[in-house]
């Protein structure tokens, strides 16, 4: 028969594992849809989440589960230990929730991630209905035209300059995707003029699966904060096809 450490430590292990793997899960799928969690390097925070959820935790338990204290005690240092789980995991789902892409905003020939910790409470006041708050499952692409007015759009650019506010930081210039007569496909790049092979290997697969004839895309550069990838717009509709990781064109 297995001992009282052994049966606690692999049940708290599972508990941990199944708790864990859903929030990583989460976190990737929902909050930084693939290749995001690449692109934003989010990969360190969910990695010291599972060291000390599925590793420090159990490893824990596994000393302190001693057969000679009384159940009382023993579940007062579980409880503990359980604790500083759960604070761990809700520091490390605040952290990404709070720095979880917003918006992805097209604007003069590439996309950026807009992180929800970016977008001032006054800016989103001044913004139009559909773009007043920060979405909460998945970001939501858009573009960000300049204003027609010389003035602004040149205060705009010189802020961008001078003090990294962009106008991608300023919701009211918000337009939904897929916008009308955008550049994208002018400053795109067709799939026909990839060099790289690993980039036309998965662009090539990505339409395949989506149904989307070369001829009918384009490539587009997204920022991350780590790394660079590509967005792959369907020209018919403008709509988007799907994104690649590392890869620019």
């Amino acid at each position: 028969m297995k001992s009282l450490r052994v049966r606690l430590f692999l049940s708290h292990l599972a508990v941990s594992a199944g708790v864990v793997g859903a929030g990583v899960a989460f976190i990737v799928l929902v909050w930084y849809p693939p290749p995001l969690a690449q692109l934003e390097g989010i990969f360190k925070i969910l990695l010291v989440m599972a060291l000390v959820d599925v590793c420090a935790g159990p490893l824990c338990t596994l000393v302190v589960a001693s057969p000679k204290k009384t159940r009382g005690h023993l579940v007062r240092d579980l409880a503990v230990i359980g604790l500083v789980q759960l604070c761990a995991l809700g520091y490390a789902l605040y952290t990404t929730f709070i720095a979880r892409p917003a918006y992805i905003v097209y604007n003069l020939g590439q996309f950026d991630v807009e992180h929800a910790g970016d977008l001032k409470p006054e800016e989103l006041a001044k913004a139009a209905p559909e773009f007043a708050s920060v979405p909460r499952l998945g970001p939501v692409y858009v573009w960000a035209p300049l204003p027609d007015d010389p003035k602004e759009a040149s205060r705009i650019v010189s802020s961008a300059l001078t003090t990294g506010f962009d106008i991608t930081d300023m919701p009211r210039y918000y337009r939904s995707w897929p916008p009308a007569g955008v550049d994208a496909f002018a400053k795109g790049k067709a799939v026909s003029a990839i060099g790289r092979p690993e980039l036309r290997d998965a662009v090539t697969a990505l339409l395949k699966k989506r149904a989307v004839d070369e001829s009918d895309a384009v490539l587009v550069p997204i920022f991350g904060k780590i790394e660079m990838g590509t967005v792959v717009v369907r020209k018919s509709d403008r709509a988007v096809v799907g994104m690649v990781p590392r890869m620019a064109p």
